[in-house]
């Protein structure tokens, strides 16, 4: 994270921040695209919304973060439901890099659908596992897909607690 430059006292000059939508709209004219009660920011192509002030660019949950709280957040923000445009402060948490991964859900390239599952042709199962420390934890093989992802919520949630979001579909 870089280092922000930003006040809570500026932001909230410049930006009003609605804590049930997550929504920032414009209480100052700007310039190009930027005129009172217009609704501040644009969509990032990682998913986050990101606003621009003072020629710097900034991800608006951290902006929640410091507009609510006052100050910028020590640790990363986590979107509790997984939905990284999901701005409302009700759905933001301060959380340590691994927490926040716990967090996400199945990667893109993930073709079971559930993250930490996977088929495995050697056995003709369905494989669960997860990363730990950066080291891959075997949990085990399962005859259908559901059985695994159960299996790997169970130990994302006795590592991870609340932060096993995990989101998984199947």
């Amino acid at each position: 994270m870089k280092n922000e430059k930003l006040t809570a006292d500026q932001l909230r000059q410049a930006l009003h921040y609605d804590g049930e939508t997550g929504v920032f709209t414009w209480k100052v004219w700007g310039g190009r695209g930027v005129s009172v009660g217009r609704r501040a920011g644009s969509h990032h192509n990682a998913g986050y919304w990101h606003i621009g002030i003072g020629g710097e660019r900034y991800l608006a949950h951290r902006l929640a973060w410091l507009y609510v709280h006052g100050e910028w957040p020590l640790l990363e923000v986590d979107h509790i439901n997984g939905n990284k445009r999901d701005n409302r402060i009700a759905n933001l948490r301060l959380a340590t890099r691994q927490q926040n991964g716990a967090n996400r859900g199945a990667n893109l390239n993930n073709k079971s659908g559930c993250r930490g599952v996977h088929w495995h042709p050697q056995s003709g199962r369905w494989r669960a596992e997860m990363k730990v420390a950066r080291k891959s934890k075997h949990i085990g093989l399962f005859r259908t897909k559901e059985e695994a992802s159960a299996a790997y919520q169970r130990a994302a949630a006795e590592l991870f607690g609340q932060f096993a979001g995990g989101h998984n579909e199947g």
